[in-house]
């Protein structure tokens, strides 16, 4: 699905979510497993999936749209915090 398709608020989830789960990774990589890590990443993924299972479809396109919105999301947080930081410099 093109970004264009997209409506503001199914991007909008999948960037929180997905900065959500960035945030949950880097706490796992520093302290470990813990419950509440491990909560947020499990629905920080629900998050990201629901819209895409919802819509319908094959397991494949299930499967592929769940990848988008994952790789969609961190790309919104890195471009979010990209422009953050280029606007200082400005």
């Amino acid at each position: 699905m093109d970004r264009k398709h997209k409506s503001l608020k199914i991007r909008a989830l999948n960037s929180l979510c997905s900065f959500a789960l960035i945030g949950a990774l880097i706490y796992v990589l520093i302290a470990g497993f813990e419950a509440l890590a491990v909560a947020v990443i499990t629905i920080s993924l629900i998050g990201m999936a629901t819209p895409v299972v919802a819509s319908g479809g094959s397991i494949l396109e299930t499967l592929v749209g769940v990848l988008e919105a994952i790789v969609g999301g961190v790309v919104s947080v890195v471009e979010g915090i990209a422009s953050a930081i280029s606007a200082l410099f400005n």
